[in-house]
């Protein structure tokens, strides 16, 4: 598989838009600030309809994407992101894995945060890496941040993450622990073993609430120095190899 690829100008971008199969490839749309015209209304109207993600960037900031993208083509003011691997399905992912071991990001944006996950979930074997339709993006800066993971470690793309939770625990048995630095429980006192799924929040605001309460399971990363929190990618680093390590320990006691 290769990386993630640009499709630019507003009659290309509506070409994908409106046929549905090219539409599902659409990972996000950026559009420069303050484009006008019937051909950006339709565009408008299609990304809003189909709920594709897009992005009204400033003019300043389209021109830097523009330059990487565009390869000296004419973007009238549109970049679309076309996903270049295709995705799985929950129930695809699960079938047949009696003891999955899932990684779900709530929030988390940053492209390198995300590639450095994904890197870090296809180390540890991970079963998938669970995320958000909108927000999350694979993009170029993904890839190269994640080492070429990405293209090895089953991607699930989900709606609603609080119903994805209950969805995991009522129809598969999956237990969800959410990382949330006010838990009373460490990752070291808390049993990662059989089937489960890791939830990383973003730096900023951790959790969403409702995700916070579906949880079976808050775990905490101990703290002794001044700093007060872990970068995402890597407090998710810390408590993946916990959990592969309390598995293989179950594993060789025949737990």
């Amino acid at each position: 598989m290769t990386e993630s690829e640009y499709i630019v100008g507003r009659r290309a971008a509506l070409e994908l838009l409106r046929d549905e199969a090219s539409r599902a490839r659409i990972e996000k749309v950026y559009i420069a600030h303050g484009n006008h015209g019937p051909q950006m209304g339709e565009l408008l109207h299609l990304l809003r309809t189909n709920k594709i993600a897009f992005s009204e960037m400033d003019r300043g900031k389209f021109r830097e994407l523009e330059a990487r993208a565009a390869s000296g083509e004419d973007s009238q003011g549109v970049i679309v992101l076309i996903a270049q691997r295709g995705y799985h399905e929950l129930e695809d992912v699960l079938a047949d894995n009696n003891n999955p071991l899932l990684i779900a990001l709530d929030g988390i944006e940053d492209p390198h945060n995300i590639g450095a996950i994904i890197r870090s979930a296809e180390a540890a074997g991970a079963t998938a890496v669970l995320l958000p339709k909108r927000g999350a993006v694979l993009t170029p800066a993904v890839y190269k941040s994640s080492a070429g993971a990405a293209n090895h470690v089953p991607i699930v793309k989900y709606g609603n993450l609080a119903e994805t939770i209950r969805k995991l625990q009522e129809e598969f048995g999956v237990t969800c622990c959410g990382l949330a630095g006010e838990a009373t429980e460490s990752i070291y006192e808390v049993s990662l073993t059989g089937p489960i799924c890791l939830i990383i929040g973003s730096e900023e605001k951790g959790l969403h609430r409702l995700v916070r309460e579906r949880c079976e399971k808050l775990a905490a990363i101990p703290m002794f120095g001044k700093t007060a929190s872990l970068n995402a990618s890597v407090a998710c680093g810390v408590a993946l190899f916990e959990a592969v390590r309390q598995r293989a320990r179950g594993a060789a006691s025949g737990v």
